[in-house]
């Protein structure tokens, strides 16, 4: 089965992580952990593709991709 591509950089998306609510990252300057989001949207998908950290907001990781493309 082909890996589709991501919508927010093109890469083929082989990690989806579920993030709805963000994630945390260690800010060295502020040398504090950081809250990230994916989204400035209230709405925002709980998918993201791994590598860009781009909503998949079409994307589900039990999605049939049989006819994706590559």
């Amino acid at each position: 089965m082909p890996v589709p591509d991501c919508p927010q950089c093109g890469d083929p998306v082989t990690r989806i992580l579920d993030l709805a609510y963000g994630y945390w990252e260690w800010d060295v300057d502020a040398g504090k952990y950081e809250h990230r989001t994916c989204s400035d949207r209230v709405d925002v998908a709980p998918w993201v593709h791994d590598t860009c950290m781009g909503e998949l907001r079409d994307l589900h990781p039990q999605n049939d991709y049989s006819g994706a493309n590559t």
